[in-house]
């Protein structure tokens, strides 16, 4: 009965905000709702992200530009709740539906997708649902070129550093000038850190990391390397903040840092595999000093 409760509580906070927009704002077609057998929460909101559009008619949805945001924002608001394979079909589904559609319509709805998914004020930020509608964006020669060079540069960004993908080869440059790229990181896992200079959080970010013991033996042990970047021309200022660090960083500046990287929120965290494929990113740093230790002390368990 407890769990039931609990999945009914769940199931509401995420639905009665839709319905209230809904309300408010008029509709443009009536939302799919779940039979009365399918009692658990994830599957209610598998049956309405599946089958979210089959009422929609989607001329009249694109005329309606302002309600049509808002329904996209109701479809968004339940995906939390759904299995990623229903949300990645579902998806599908409805860019099948827009493949007939034209420049402008493709458009709308990419940029309705950034809204919801990926700016400042996103309901849902999730970079692996925004990226088919960007995707169908940037490869769209039909849209004006500065729109769809928006979208090439947030597809590159995306492509770069989200989660399970693979961080290219970045150019660097080093303190003492000469030049390098992110190949030249070859030491186990790697903690990419950008910052920005004379940011106070960054600085108290890094003495935790300076002073923090696991970290250090990790990286005598070959087992990490933390990589700093400044994502500007270096600078005098840059040079002056980095003769602080440890040696055994690796620190750069990386002037075209926001071609690969999301740098709307710095100081910002992505940690990699040895293949620099993002694991994790928007990490916390006392969180990742709780996972230096478990790394270390699995560590030397191991060379007992």
């Amino acid at each position: 009965m407890k769990k039931i409760l609990l999945q009914t509580l769940l199931f509401a906070a995420a639905i009665l905000p839709a319905l209230s927009l809904r309300a408010a704002s008029g509709t443009l077609f009536d939302y799919p709702v779940p039979p009365d057998s399918v009692t658990d929460l994830q599957p209610r909101c598998n049956y309405i992200v599946e089958r979210f559009w089959d009422r929609c008619n989607f001329d009249l949805a694109l005329r309606n530009r302002d309600k049509f945001n808002t329904v996209f924002g109701d479809w968004v608001g339940i995906m939390p709740y759904a299995s990623s394979e229903v949300v990645h079909s579902s998806i599908d589904k409805l860019m099948m539906r827009f493949e007939k559609k034209g420049a402008d319509e493709t458009l709308a709805l990419a940029t309705m997708a950034e809204q919801w998914l990926y700016s400042d004020t996103a309901q849902l930020r999730s970079e692996e649902i925004l990226l088919p509608f960007v995707t169908a964006a940037a490869n769209h020669k039909k849209i004006k070129k500065e729109n769809r060079r928006h979208f090439e540069a947030l597809e590159k960004v995306l492509t770069s550093s989200m989660v399970g993908c693979n961080v290219p080869d970045v150019p660097f440059i080093y303190p003492d000038g000469h030049n390098g790229s992110f190949a030249d990181v070859k030491q186990g896992s790697v903690l990419l850190y950008i910052y920005q200079p004379d940011d106070i959080d960054a600085s108290l970010t890094r003495i935790k990391l300076d002073t923090d013991r696991n970290a250090r033996e990790l990286i005598d042990a070959g087992q990490l390397a933390i990589v700093t970047v400044f994502p500007g021309e270096p600078d005098e200022r840059w040079r002056k903040d980095v003769e602080s660090f440890p040696s055994t960083w690796v620190n750069v500046a990386a002037p075209q840092a926001s071609e690969y990287f999301d740098l709307r929120r710095l100081p910002a965290f992505y940690f990699l595999n040895t293949q620099h494929k993002v694991l994790a990113r928007d990490l916390d740093v006392d969180y990742l000093l709780g996972a230096f230790k478990v790394a270390n002390e699995g560590r030397k368990r191991n060379e007992k």
